[in-house]
């Protein structure tokens, strides 16, 4: 295949430092089980792994990941950014790894009809990409699947086969992202987006990729991008297209996350679901509600952020500690927002970056790996 254009392209990004204490160990099964699936169901497709600014006392990706000869249609390239790349954003000191400009590097040189950015502690069901190889996806929409949170214990069953990882999630999943079914607010006017399922899957063509200059780079967080991507697209011109529920990406989860959403999730669905909805009459009232409240609350709050970065703004940015800015996430909401709005309105173009995102002049590194045959 290394002569043939993929169908799709899966762009990831991590480094070798073992990022809370299991990344390698989630990375390689990740890649294990999506060689095999590509195998299984012949699924033309790239898999582009950013190894970001690498530590230098550490073997690149490439050197510790175990990969079997025959990889059958996939190909995985191996792109290195240095230490030095990184060390130009802000956050560099406190982020081992910029995301966004990660993906974005992916992105601009990736070479699939359709271009899947997404993260590397994530498992995919069978179904997912046995549809993605049946190759019938639409250049005029853009695909959303929801994120099924398992428990993290199936790092356990890392000496395991794929089927065995699959089977696990299926029977482990301690979270799911909720469908929307109220806009945002203040985009009343607009249809109501899928935005709230994560953005680990966000699948379109490499075309509208290249007309929307990929990732909006507006900070190093990479928060409020997923669910503003979701309204880029639509402005694009593209239609939103959420896959059946068994077509999944499932994130392997964090130990410390665990415990206490499910216990949250719990007491509220119950909540809900014995206390109040039984003494209403529309149970939609309740969601409208309770968004309303929370709007309301997070539109004083943003509004005196807002008139203290309106004063201190520039100083912050220009003296502050590098990460002082983008650690404040209140502000980065309203500004992604305002943004946002403007978009809509016709204010600026969605197309939010420069000609130089993912760094198309950068001459990095690369290694290719295909089946030895």
């Amino acid at each position: 295949m290394d002569d043939k254009k993929p169908y799709i392209s899966v762009i990831m990004a991590a480094r070798n430092d073992n990022y809370q204490g299991d990344a390698l160990i989630r990375l390689q099964m990740v890649i294990t089980s999506l060689i095999c699936q590509a195998k299984k169901y012949n699924l033309r497709a790239e898999l582009i792994m950013i190894d970001w600014n690498p530590p230098p006392e550490k073997p690149l990706l490439k050197d510790v990941l175990c990969l079997p000869a025959d990889l059958g249609p996939l190909v995985i390239r191996f792109i290195v950014v240095p230490p030095a790349i990184h060390k130009i954003y802000r956050s560099s000191k406190k982020m081992n790894v910029i995301f966004l400009a990660a993906m974005n590097v992916g992105i601009r040189r990736a070479k699939g009809e359709f271009l899947w950015p997404t993260n590397c502690d994530l498992l995919f069901s069978d179904e997912l990409i046995q549809f993605l190889a049946s190759e019938k996806m639409q250049k005029d929409c853009f695909y959303r699947v929801f994120r099924h949170s398992v428990n993290e214990n199936i790092l356990e069953l890392k000496d395991g086969s794929p089927e065995q990882w699959i089977n696990y999630c299926k029977k482990n999943i301690v979270f799911i992202h909720p469908k929307s079914t109220v806009p945002l607010p203040g985009l009343e006017k607009y249809p109501v987006l899928q935005t709230a399922t994560g953005g680990d899957f966000i699948v379109f063509s490499r075309e509208k990729w290249l007309e929307m200059n990929g990732y909006v780079q507006l900070n190093n967080l990479g928060g409020f991008t997923d669910w503003m991507l979701c309204y880029i697209c639509y402005l694009a011109g593209l239609k939103e297209e959420v896959l059946p529920g068994t077509m999944r990406v499932y994130h392997i989860d964090h130990a410390r996350h665990t415990k206490q959403r499910v216990e949250f999730s719990k007491g509220v669905i119950n909540t809900l679901r014995y206390k109040i909805f039984p003494k209403m009459d529309d149970k939609n009232k309740i969601k409208i509600s309770i968004r309303a409240i929370n709007n309301f609350k997070n539109k004083v709050s943003d509004f005196f952020y807002n008139i203290f970065y309106s004063l201190f703004g520039k100083l912050i940015r220009k003296y502050g500690p590098p990460g002082t800015w983008d650690r404040n996430l209140r502000y980065l909401y309203w500004e992604f927002y305002k943004i946002l709005l403007d978009m809509l309105e016709g204010k600026r173009p969605y197309a939010y970056n420069d000609e130089n995102w993912g760094m198309p002049k950068e001459n990095f590194e690369e290694f290719i790996i295909y089946s030895k045959k």
